[in-house]
């Protein structure tokens, strides 16, 4: 008993391949019978999924392949499921420790599993491919949205760099605007217009309200702004708007890039001598949905003394 109990505690001896059962048998390592089986399953998965490989490639046995199968693909598929349980009953018979049964229960665990984080992976896929969509369409969402002309983050990829931006003061100026909508907020009452812009870094600027002006009032009013001349496509967005009680409401729009807004500084802030409000010194440019306003762009010198203001404008002060 104690030579049997010797026996029994020794390592089992595999002898590779064995013919004591037809055809043959592998009497190897339980994990490489597991690999066997795992290859013959991904080998069988591929067979199904052959007509959407090669219909993906451009060599001539492909495309032989494809004109061949697309005629025939019921028959193809019908093979293929003869093919699948020849290959899967060869391979469980020369593997002495699965069975029939045992390749069952793992297929449907294997299956139970994937269905039970199925659900997770779905929703992951789907919040993604959420935010790829609002990516891929920023734009058109934030048009929708009302925001494509305001700037969230006052960062670029180029500051850490060291590489400066080629920013340079202008001064815009507004004569009038005209041709204004009336506001669907407001039926008693004119519109009270003031004007709104926005523009890359910069700060929002407002003119002050101009109240009961209607379709259209002369502001005559100016702001300075940084432009960027390494961004000629970003946008300097005028709004026109009506003041409410509560909120205000967008009566037109005006959207220029930097470098329509060089073209209008050189159409009349750079070539002015005596500077006035007239039409000589404007030009009038379309609002989005209707009106127009008259705009000049001038550039800004700095003071280079650091003096803003003559002392002989300066009111007297007793000493």
């Amino acid at each position: 008993m104690a030579q049997d109990g010797i026996q029994d505690l020794r390592p089992r001896v595999h002898r590779g391949i064995v013919y004591d059962k037809w055809p043959v048998r592998l009497d190897i390592a339980v994990e490489y019978q597991d690999w066997i089986l795992v290859g013959t399953c991904m080998g069988i998965l591929a067979l199904w999924m052959l007509p959407c490989f090669c219909g993906r490639m451009q060599n001539s046995c492909s495309k032989a392949f494809m004109s061949w199968v697309y005629s025939r693909l019921h028959v193809f598929y019908w093979s293929l499921v003869y093919v699948t349980l020849f290959m899967l009953m060869f391979t469980i018979t020369i593997l002495p420790d699965w069975t029939a049964d045992d390749f069952g229960d793992c297929l449907s665990r294997a299956l139970f599993w994937i269905l039970e984080r199925l659900v997770k992976l779905i929703t992951s896929m789907s919040i993604l491919f959420g935010f790829y969509l609002i990516y891929k369409f920023r734009e058109r969402v934030l048009v929708a949205a009302g925001l494509e002309h305001l700037t969230f983050f006052r960062w670029k990829l180029t500051d850490p760099m060291g590489w400066r931006s080629k920013l340079r003061p202008v001064e815009v100026y507004i004569w009038k605007v005209d041709g204004l909508r009336s506001s669907n907020g407001k039926v008693l009452k004119a519109n009270d217009i003031f004007v709104e812009c926005h523009l890359g870094q910069n700060e929002p600027m407002r003119t002050r309200v101009h109240n009961n002006a209607g379709s259209g009032c002369i502001i005559k009013e100016s702001f300075q702004l940084n432009i960027d001349e390494n961004e000629p496509s970003e946008l300097m967005t005028i709004l026109l708007k009506d003041q409410s009680i509560v909120t205000t409401a967008e009566l037109a729009r005006l959207s220029l890039s930097t470098a329509e807004i060089c073209g209008v500084e050189d159409a009349t802030g750079k070539r002015r001598t005596n500077f006035t409000y007239c039409e000589d010194h404007f030009v009038p440019l379309g609002l989005t949905p209707q009106g127009q306003v008259w705009l000049a762009v001038a550039p800004v010198d700095d003071v280079e003394d650091g003096r803003l203001f003559d002392d002989s404008t300066l009111p007297c002060c007793p000493t």
